[in-house]
């Protein structure tokens, strides 16, 4: 749990928090309060119980004169490869009747049409059914007003409508982690100037795979977005918070984050990974552009699809590419003003990949109703530019002592040769054996050379790294190589190619020798 969070926690236990203030203190019971209604066209759709807290030192209206009950979400989110994505979200309950119950601190029960201080409200995953919610578009989210009607409920079909939906494809996936959210809109709240802290979120999982039984794991995160989420996996992580200050009157703001990560891909190339999270700006974000003067590549777009009869168009953003920026956009309001927006309580995420290593710079959000623009410091391509590194395996190996499909050599690291960051693994090799690296600027193929049982997969001429004499272990081994301290004084040069094999000792049955596969390194430059 963040140190925000925790001191956050500590002040609902001691009642220190200022007017009225709402937070949620669980998410589906903490435990497994998940309803699943099964699935549609490829969509699954759930919903989660929620309790909330009055952690501040006044009571909270719940539907009387002062103001009216809170609005209660729900939303979905995916880390999986370094990357976070938002899977879904449902529409919304509107609360009735606070109960009072005694489950975050003193309580000082009140009438149901207020929540106490220090008293919590509980709706389990059945009451919470977006099926019967109401519409995400009718509430301000930043002053928490409602409209004098909801009007109509959600359209779709009937296991789906208005509920948490997500695509089936993508959930109880290996490797992936999930995340629960849910934020509470409550106008008392809101304009008391509290709305920064009525978001909670918690990991989730489905238990044997079935997608019946999602549980959660873990303690929740109180009082932060699940954009944080994916720097409690990733430390590396950078998030800024953008304040849209008095968007909804003096002292009542918008609150959006923006998050980003670079990390280092098998290809040799970094990756540029960006989240925009809007928690509650009716405003919102139109376009979202980043510096990216280093030739970039693989360019990729995540949205969250708007359903169940919601005005909010699906239309994927748009990519502009010129004058060192990325920007990715949607129509401008005077478009459409219901065109796909980062609206409130989603995220988009977007990411591309670049030879030159990571610095700090400034992407720029572009505001949707008012045109305006946030800046918020993230991690882009340094200036130090360069491109066209490439990590490629070629040739063939032969079958050896310990491996039926022979030796196999890749390489992790960057192709920047400024880096001086590139290691050489081989596998399925046999234990104990003496082996070194040889590389050359050329390919070639001459097969069982020497009288060895290998193909070697260099041209001449080729170099050994003989001061680096290694010995296999546990069938494989990993190999630096000093970019200042090459053999014969060679130098990777930017632009230029090496390639690369590692060549060991045998018994196969007698003594012989034997290589991998080939792999071949271009420099960017």
């Amino acid at each position: 749990m963040h140190k925000r969070a925790l001191l956050l926690a500590a002040a609902v236990l001691t009642g220190v928090a200022a007017a009225q203030d709402l937070a949620i203190s669980k998410i589906a019971n903490n435990t497994s309060d998940f309803a699943y209604y099964g699935q549609s066209g490829g969509i699954a759709a759930y919903s989660m119980g929620t309790t909330s807290c009055n952690v501040g030192n006044q009571i909270v209206a719940w539907g009387n004169s002062q103001g009216p009950p809170p609005v209660i979400t729900q939303e979905f989110f995916k880390i999986q490869d370094g990357r976070i994505e938002q899977l879904g979200y449902s529409w919304m309950k509107e609360g009735f009747c606070a109960v009072n119950e005694n489950s975050c601190g003193s309580c000082q029960s009140t009438p149901c049409n207020t929540l106490g201080i220090g008293c919590a409200d509980t709706y389990g995953s059945g009451l919470n059914d977006g099926a019967f919610g109401v519409a995400r578009w009718k509430v301000d989210p930043v002053t928490g007003s409602w409209p004098s009607s909801w009007g109509a409920g959600p359209t779709g079909p009937s296991a789906i409508r208005g509920r948490l939906q997500m695509p089936v494809s993508e959930l109880a996936q290996q490797g992936a982690k999930y995340f629960a959210q849910s934020i509470y809109i409550c106008e008392h709240d809101q304009l008391a100037g509290n709305g920064r802290n009525n978001v909670s979120y918690i990991e989730a999982r489905w238990n044997s795979g079935s997608l019946g039984s999602l549980t959660t794991t873990g303690p929740i995160t109180m009082f932060e977005p699940a954009i944080f989420a994916w720097k409690d996996e990733h430390p590396d992580v950078m998030i800024e918070e953008i304040v849209i200050t008095d968007e909804g009157g003096p002292g009542v703001h918008g609150w959006m984050f923006v998050a980003s990560r670079a990390s280092l891909q098998p290809n040799g190339k970094y990756r540029y990974d960006y989240a925009v999270q809007n928690l509650n700006s009716k405003d919102g974000v139109q376009a979202f552009s980043v510096p990216a003067d280093c030739s970039p590549s693989n360019m990729f777009f995540r949205d969250v699809d708007h359903h169940s009869g919601s005005p909010w168009a699906n239309t994927d953003w748009s990519l502009n590419q010129g004058n060192g920026f990325l920007e990715w956009h949607g129509e401008t309001f005077s478009q459409n003003a219901n065109a796909n927006a980062i609206r409130w309580g989603t995220m988009f995420t977007f990411s591309f990949e670049a030879d030159a290593q990571p610095g700090v710079g400034t992407s720029s959000l572009t505001l949707f109703e008012s045109g305006g623009t946030k800046n918020a410091t993230v991690f882009v391509p340094s200036s130090d530019c360069c491109s066209g590194g490439d990590i490629a395996t070629y040739c063939s190996s032969n079958m050896n002592s310990a491996s039926i499909i022979g030796a196999q050599l890749g390489a992790t690291g960057s192709t920047n040769a400024a880096d001086n960051n590139l290691t050489l693994n081989a596998t399925d090799l046999p234990l104990d054996k003496f082996c070194y690296m040889i590389m050359s600027q050329s390919q070639g193929f001459v097969g069982n050379f020497g009288g060895s049982q290998g193909n070697l997969c260099l041209g001449a001429p080729f170099y050994r790294f003989s001061s680096n004499v290694m010995v296999t272990t546990g069938g494989q081994i990993s190999f630096s190589p000093d970019f200042n301290n090459l053999p014969q004084n060679q130098t990777f040069l930017p632009g230029s190619t090496w390639n690369f094999q590692l060549w060991f000792r045998d018994n196969n049955p007698g003594p012989t020798s034997n290589t991998t596969t080939g792999v071949a390194i271009t420099f960017c430059q």
